[in-house]
Parts: structure tokens; C-alpha cells; sequence
């Protein structure tokens, strides 16, 4: 399956970064519609899939996750919304339908399902196929399975789980794609299911970002995946993204740099990094064998780094995949800020990440960009209301066992 571009279906979908007001009973999401489509999300971590499908008219009623800084950050910004800090593998069936009705709806109103179940046990650094045993040790890659066991107690119509780029490409040591495997899981759960990998670039999302997106549908129409609105001449850029930023913002917490780290950022010009300074100021050691490195006559060498240590970034470019690594400012001799982050992945100004600093990065670096799941949402809000008039569909089920259990 080759790449695509993550963009917004509808030309028409119009992008605000003001809040939006939910207010109680209410649902309606334009003139004639038969109400917003409600959704469920689990693994949901801050919250950025969530952001997304509610600037997009949905309704976000139940979501779910495990790490505490996550659930803090998620409750501040989404007070609104039924929130389970649980471990999913501990909800049972009548835990989700309480939580559900909690929310104020009837279990049969949830049309949407969406998350970001991790599966790091899948995902490697190199391009070694998985040994079965290794994904039966893993207990994370059961939390898919999880995932799937909370889609069959609400039966949505659509189902939306992201993940990362590099699952697209591992394989389980008898030759079978890990993707394939999933899609069956979908399959004997009743669902039809598409995947993609999208490009956050195309969306107007200032960063290059690749994620791959599962999408399932139990209904008997086609599955759709968003389309590019912005071609590769007017992507945004980091410089835009960044531009307006002022120190009264929250998570505006500037780090505190030695003086030796600020002189090396003083040499990375815009889209360098570590191999753009001088040698005087590169990492060296000692590789010789001798005990005393003093007296020894060899020469400390020269550290290589990865492309991610000491990272500029271009303000004419999109930002770089946004993770736990900082990034240093286009323009400025110091690191960017975790508001800063946030805005490559296109939160408004006004959500505030919750915890430590690191736990904020990781929370950061962990979403999906707020856009990228608006193009999403604007997608599948096509499809409503007719699509809940559609028939089943029935999906070709393949005799499989569970994915982590396959040998």
C-alpha cells in the first residue's frame, strides 16, 4: 500500500482555533441533520483525535485512558466529556455501557469509535520480521485486541484506529503482514476495514508527520479517506506556525540551557543539526583501548549523531515529525518551548497540557495533529445521516486466531 496525504475531504470545512461551546441536549450539527454523531474514544491520550472530531460538529461523550498526566490534561480540556482513567483491559462490558449512559446517551447512539491502541511490540526500529513469540510475550499488542473488544460493546457504524508508519512494513516470521492480520481482526468483528498511511503535511498540518489510519465500517457503503487540500507549493510551515507566540501562553516554559549547548545552537544554521557544527564542538571519546587516557597517545574520536540531536528547523518548511526530541527555534538560539510543540501539531493556544514537562512532551508527541483528525471527522461526516440507514455489511471472515496468539 503506497503512501497518501492526509487532508480534508470537504473544500468547504472552515478551520477555527476558537474553542468551541458544547452546550447540554444539544446536538444538532446543520440545518436537516439528524443530530452530531456521537463518539466514544479509548486510548486517547490528550486528547488530539478528540479535538479534531469535535471541532468537526461531533459529539465526544465517553473517551478513556490509563496514564495519569494524560487523563489530567484530557479532564481540563474536555470537562464535558464522561472520562475513564482506567486500564481498558479492566473495563468490562457494563463498565462502558454505565459510562455511556452516564454521558447521557443510550449505548445504541455511539456511531464512532475512534483511538490509537499502541502496538510497540510491532513496531521496530530496523526491518527484522516479529518472531510469534515476541508478539505472544508483548502484552501491548493485546491492547488492539482491546480496542476491537470495546468496538464490539458499542457496535459503531465507523471505527477509527491510528498507529504508527512502521507497522505498515512488519511482518510475523511466517511472512504474514501484521496490517493484514489486523484487518482480519476487523473482519471476524463484522467490520469491513481499509488502512493508509497519511502524510499530516497535506492537511495543512506544519509538520511531516506519517501515521498510519485504519478505517471500519460495519455498513454496506465505501470506505473513505480524506483527501489533500494542500499541495506541496503552499504547505505550511514552521515559521508560520510559530509566528505570534508570546510568554503569557500556557506551557510557554522555556528551557534552561548550559552555555556550552547554547554556543553549539549558535552554529545550527535553519534545517540543520549536529553535523552542521564544527568539529571543536563535537561530542568526542575515547574508542582506543588504554586504561589511563591520559598518557595514552591515541586521540579522542568524533560522536556521530542521529539527524534528530541539535535539529533546527527550517521556518520556511514544515517541522519535522514532532516527538519527545526537542527542536530548536527557526529563528531563535534556543529550544522550542512545549506550547510551541503543540502548535506544530495544531492544538489551540487555549489547551493546556497537565504534568511535568517531560510528561507534556510525551503527551505532545504522542497526539495526532488536531487537523489531521478534523480531515478525518469532515470525512466521515459526510456520510451521516444516511449512513446509518444503510444495511449491515457482511464482511469475508477468514479462520484466524487472535493476533497475539497466532502460532
Amino acid at each position: 500500500m503506497g503512501d497518501f496525504y492526509a487532508v480534508a475531504s470537504n473544500p468547504g470545512l472552515r478551520w477555527t482555533d476558537e474553542p468551541r461551546v458544547r452546550s447540554a441536549g444539544v446536538k444538532a450539527m446543520d440545518d436537516g441533520d439528524a443530530g452530531a454523531p456521537v463518539v466514544a474514544s479509548f486510548f486517547s491520550g490528550c486528547g488530539g483525535l478528540d479535538r479534531g472530531f469535535e471541532r468537526a460538529g461531533f459529539d465526544v461523550a465517553l473517551a478513556s485512558d490509563h496514564w495519569e498526566p494524560a487523563a489530567e490534561t484530557y479532564r481540563e480540556n474536555n470537562p464535558d466529556v464522561r472520562f475513564l482513567e482506567a486500564d481498558v483491559r479492566e473495563l468490562s462490558a457494563d463498565d462502558i455501557r454505565a459510562a455511556v449512559r452516564e454521558a447521557g446517551h443510550g449505548v445504541d447512539d455511539v456511531d464512532v469509535v475512534i483511538g490509537g491502541p499502541p502496538c510497540q511490540g510491532f513496531s521496530r526500529l530496523n526491518n527484522e520480521q516479529i518472531e510469534l513469540d515476541e508478539m505472544e510475550k508483548d502484552r501491548r499488542n493485546t491492547l488492539f485486541e482491546e480496542f476491537l473488544r470495546m468496538v464490539t460493546v458499542l457496535d459503531p457504524q465507523l471505527v477509527l484506529m491510528e498507529n504508527v508508519r512502521d507497522l505498515i512494513n512488519r511482518e510475523t516470521s511466517d511472512g504474514r503482514y501484521v496490517k493484514d492480520l489486523i484487518v482480519r481482526e476487523f473482519a471476524s468483528k463484522g467490520y469491513n476495514c481499509e488502512y493508509q498511511v497519511l502524510r499530516a503535511e497535506g492537511y495543512d498540518v506544519p509538520q511531516k508527520r506519517r501515521r498510519l489510519f485504519f478505517v471500519g465500517t460495519n455498513r454496506d457503503v465505501p470506505i473513505r479517506f480524506p483527501e489533500p487540500t494542500t499541495p506541496e507549493g503552499s504547505r505550511r510551515t514552521a515559521g508560520e506556525a510559530l509566528a505570534g507566540t508570546s510568554d503569557d501562553l500556557p506551557n510557554m516554559t522555556y528551557a534552561n540551557t548550559k552555555e556550552r549547548t547554547l554556543e553549539r545552537i549558535r552554529h545550527v544554521p535553519p534545517g540543520g543539526y549536529y553535523r552542521d557544527l564544527p568539529d571543536r564542538l563535537k561530542t568526542k571519546k575515547y574508542r582506543c583501548e588504554c586504561a589511563d587516557t591520559d598518557s595514552c597517545p591515541h586521540e579522542p574520536e568524533i560522536v556521530k549523531r542521529y539527524g534528530t540531536y541539535l535539529r533546527r528547523l527550517h521556518p520556511d518548511e514544515p517541522s519535522l515529525t514532532v516527538s519527545t526530541n526537542e527542536f530548536i527555534h527557526p529563528s531563535e538560539d534556543r529550544y522550542l518551548t512545549p506550547r510551541e510543540m503543540a502548535r506544530l501539531q495544531t492544538f489551540d493556544d487555549e489547551f493546556v497540557f497537565e504534568g511535568t514537562k517531560t510528561a507534556v512532551m510525551k503527551q505532545i508527541g504522542n497526539a495526532v495533529p488536531v487537523r489531521l483528525a478534523a480531515a478525518f471527522a469532515e470525512r466521515f461526516r459526510e456520510w451521516y445521516p444516511a449512513i446509518r440507514d444503510a444495511p449491515r455489511v457482511d464482511p469475508d471472515v477468514y479462520e484466524q486466531q487472535s493476533l497475539t496468539d497466532i502460532a
